[in-house]
């Protein structure tokens, strides 16, 4: 596809300049407005923490002792303090070798620069942002046109999903402009067959490595198109394509040994997601759901968005069979791999042995991205087609307004909520301490006792006041306990002693005491569970 001069009429009409000007300032608006207030989920505490220096084994050794803790000692290891340089993090990060170091590391330098609490979160939505001119590029290389490249711009940009992906302190806005970036140069490499285009290539993927143990599913669909399209013939291109591969695989090659040496450690980290059942139902109906998602997310599944999700998922089938039925096999191939690799490589294996990974959003980022690049050519193709009546015109760009609607909306929704993101958080710890915060800062001089996830610490901890104090022990360690707890000690220094998300065994130890006794607290809203207790006085 090539620009015509009533493609480029359409784009420099006042009207379309307008609209998509208007649309990417509110897009930025969405991913900074009130980003302080949105709640920290259990990941993106890890994943800073990991950044600024400490591993989860060493946070808990040094804060779950039993001793009295401010709030100000929580939130240290969210900072970037001298006493834990780049040393110490690379050597967190090597703790979860799951989670390649890039991200983190450049998010480190980032905070080193801009050190106030919602740094890191700043990090990713500039990731987002570079991401915009990423797409611009790949959609030169896939369409040649510069009426596809800004449609797509604005509908990635006012995407709730990636707006969601933006706010949130993991890796996911930086593997959006890895596979981006690869994929452009991937094409510009075989369009044009010089050292330098696979140099940058061999870069890009070396980047994607380095972001997310996943890009590998995309570097293999790189393979798969690369030999269909050079009809497995030994070419140059070929050739050239295999060498940067290599060579970026022998870069990624010490974190690679890393995670081999430590594939007992990795399935420790992540047996959280083979704990429950899953099946192709299951699989089927959340991919939908998470595929709406990625045009509109109103927080709350009403019957109008599942019919919208259903119009969605309609426009999708239509606009990847219109990629296939109007362009040449180096474009609708690209689309359709960077579409299906994704679900399968992780919908397959769940099948076979049970887990929730692949009911996870954010795992099918190189899915939806495709998806949108066939939505983005179906709409600037419409637009502009001199084939078209006037009134299909007019009904395609009634479509893409639409699309751009249910982004804004989403994206007001957004950044009125504190608890939506990636990955839904409602019935987490980060969305019930939103009922907990409140309880706890009202009291004179709060005591948390607790023995929860250090997670849900460090979430609550970007809530309560500072005047709040902690006494944090190990799970399931009985001697601490006996040691460290002294509900009467606790009584005349605290006005208020609260136990914070505790398992059955803590709170039927707490009630052996003689003189105290556990009431729950109730929360607002929904809420069924025993999260916050109170010790009071046996009457």
């Amino acid at each position: 596809m090539t620009d015509k001069p009533n493609q480029l009429n359409i784009f420099l009409s006042k009207a379309g300049i307008f609209l998509i000007t208007i649309t990417l300032i509110l897009s930025v608006f969405f991913r900074f407005t009130h980003l302080d207030q949105k709640v920290y989920s259990a990941d993106e505490v890890r994943s800073i923490l990991r950044l600024t220096g400490t591993s989860s084994k060493q946070f808990i050794e040094q804060v779950f002792t039993g001793d009295i803790v401010s709030n100000e000692e929580i939130q240290k290891y969210q900072r970037i303090t001298p006493d834990r340089d780049l040393n110490d993090s690379v050597k967190a990060l090597s703790s979860i070798a799951e989670h390649p170091p890039l991200y983190h590391l450049l998010t480190r330098f980032w905070m080193q620069l801009f050190n106030y609490p919602i740094s890191a979160r700043v990090s990713s939505i500039l990731f987002s942002l570079i991401a915009l001119p990423c797409l611009y590029w790949l959609c030169q290389e896939l369409f040649g046109s510069s009426l596809v490249g800004w449609v797509g711009i604005t509908l990635v940009a006012i995407s709730p999903f990636h707006i969601l992906a933006a706010q949130n302190t993991t890796q996911y806005s930086l593997w959006t402009v890895t596979i981006l970036l690869s994929s452009a140069a991937l094409l510009k490499a075989l369009r044009v067959g010089s050292k330098s285009s696979w140099i940058v290539y061999g870069a890009a993927l070396t980047m994607g490595f380095y972001t997310h143990l996943f890009f590998t599913v995309v570097a293999f669909g790189y393979g798969i198109y690369v030999f269909i399209i050079e009809r497995f013939r030994i070419t140059k291109n070929l050739l050239s394509y295999l060498l940067a591969s290599l060579a970026a695989l022998l870069v990624f090659l010490p974190w690679l040994l890393l995670i081999v040496t430590n594939l007992d450690k990795v399935g420790e980290n992540t047996q959280y997601y083979r704990l429950f059942d899953n099946n192709i139902q299951t699989i089927v109906t959340r991919f939908g759901a998470n595929l709406g998602n990625v045009f509109l997310d109103f927080h709350n599944t009403t019957r109008i968005e599942k019919y919208l999700d259903f119009l969605i998922f309609a426009l999708v089938g239509y606009s990847i069979y219109y990629l296939c039925r109007h362009t040449n096999i180096k474009v609708w191939l690209f689309v359709v791999i960077l579409i299906s690799v994704t679900p399968l490589v992780q919908a397959i294996p769940d099948l076979i042995s049970p887990s929730i990974r692949s009911l996870q959003a954010r795992y099918y980022l190189p899915c939806f991205l495709g998806i949108q690049l066939a939505v983005t050519y179906l709409i600037a193709n419409s637009l502009s087609s001199i084939s078209l009546k006037s009134w299909q015109r007019y009904l395609w760009q009634l479509i893409f307004v639409s699309l751009i609607s249910l982004g804004v909306i989403s994206g007001v929704v957004i950044s009125q909520s504190r608890d939506l993101a990636l990955d839904d958080q409602k019935g987490t710890a980060s969305s019930v301490n939103l009922q907990v915060y409140p309880l706890i800062n009202k009291a004179e001089r709060p005591l948390i006792i607790s023995e929860a996830t250090h997670s849900f610490i460090l979430a609550l901890s970007y809530l309560v006041d500072d005047k709040v104090r902690y006494q944090l022990l190990k799970s399931d360690d009985l001697g601490q306990w006996e040691n460290k707890i002294n509900l009467s000690d606790a009584d005349n220094k605290f006005t208020d002693v609260f136990i914070y998300w505790p398992d059955d065994k803590f709170i039927a130890f707490m009630n052996k005491d003689k003189n105290f006794q556990t009431e729950l607290v109730p929360l607002s809203g929904k809420s069924s569970k025993k999260v916050l207790y109170k010790i009071a006085p046996k009457k």
